[in-house]
């Protein structure tokens, strides 16, 4: 009985760590999912936001930040769930898109964008 509640209490351990430090995106996966999202914007956000026409090769590097951030709310916090916001400058709009850091995820687009 101790050896089957012992290997419980270790598979819930490795699964907690591993869901604590779950694989994320590199900064380049992060611009370019946030950029397919701009080119396809999701029907679902209801955005005023007209797809990007531009390739991402021709925006300049300085037109681009991003940073990684905790996403709110308390589940959130305590299992260390991380989220990317990736700011695209380009023809006189800032939209700024929010995207899951480990799945690539779209979460939500702010930013002017008009």
């Amino acid at each position: 009985m101790k050896k089957i509640l012992f290997a419980v209490l270790m598979a819930i351990i490795i699964f907690a760590l591993y869901s604590y430090q779950k694989p994320m995106l590199s900064t380049e996966e992060a611009i370019v999912q946030a950029y397919e999202h701009l080119r396809n914007p999701p029907s679902n956000l209801e955005l005023n936001l007209a797809p990007i026409q531009i390739e991402l090769d021709e925006i300049p590097a300085e037109n681009i930040s991003l940073s990684l951030r905790q996403q709110k709310g308390f589940l959130n916090q305590l299992f260390n769930h991380q989220q990317w916001e990736v700011t695209i400058s380009y023809e006189d709009v800032i939209p700024t898109v929010v995207i899951d850091a480990v799945t690539g995820k779209i979460l939500d687009i702010t930013g002017p964008m008009n």
